[in-house]
């Protein structure tokens, strides 16, 4: 339900008067008095003026500081949709089989969902957007060391219609992941152990294949 509230008629003065109070605001909180180190902190100062602002000011429509005003009008707000991060540059990719799609000397990972189909690639402001239509189906950090970035959900789920989700990794691969994951220095030496144990035995198994093969 919808509440309307009655305001005075706009006049040639009412400009006069909302260019004062424009001015009273940047006066009481103007940026360029001092050095600051990063936006974060130029962010916080700005903040805690504006608050202290709000503190002092009235709301004309409820009578009470504008402070107080903002929070009993915050339990009524609906929130808002998420509204689409800027971008600089966008390309149109095609799902590549291995599940990735190239952007920006770097290759990216996409549900194997979308396998064969057309993507849209954006690039964000310290991320990498790609889209189905008009969803967000993957981001990534942009501009990193890393030339491949991948996020092993990508490669899970349940098949589609059309797309059989990659196999499984197997003992030697869930072996491999998990040395990735850790730091060199807490690497215990049995998962190396275990590693080239699985490495062996493989090398085994294939030349034993191979001279059966051969009729050896």
């Amino acid at each position: 339900m919808l509440s309307a509230t009655t305001a005075a008629r706009g006049t040639s003065s009412a400009k006069g008067k909302v260019e004062r109070r424009i001015r009273q605001q940047r006066s009481g909180c103007n940026p360029y008095t001092r050095y600051w180190n990063d936006l974060a902190e130029l962010q916080a100062w700005t903040d805690e003026r504006v608050s202290q602002h709000w503190q002092r000011r009235t709301c004309p429509a409820t009578g009470t500081s504008v402070a107080e005003a903002h929070r009993a009008e915050l339990s009524a707000l609906m929130p808002l949709p998420v509204l689409p991060e800027p971008f600089d540059v966008v390309v149109t990719r095609r799902v590549n089989l291995d599940c990735t799609v190239a952007f920006e000397s770097r290759t990216y990972s996409v549900a194997f969902a979308f396998v064969g189909q057309q993507v849209e690639v954006r690039g964000c402001h310290g991320s990498v957007q790609i889209l189905a239509g008009a969803s967000i189906v993957a981001v990534h950090p942009r501009g990193t060391k890393e030339r491949i970035l991948l996020n092993p959900q990508h490669f899970e789920g349940p098949a589609t219609d059309g797309v059989l989700p990659p196999q499984p990794l197997g003992k030697m691969g869930r072996a491999l992941e998990e040395i990735a994951m850790m730091t060199p220095d807490s690497r215990p030496l049995d998962l190396y152990a275990a590693l080239v144990a699985g490495l062996m035995l493989l090398f085994c198994v294939k030349g034993f294949e191979a001279i059966a093969c051969s009729g050896l």
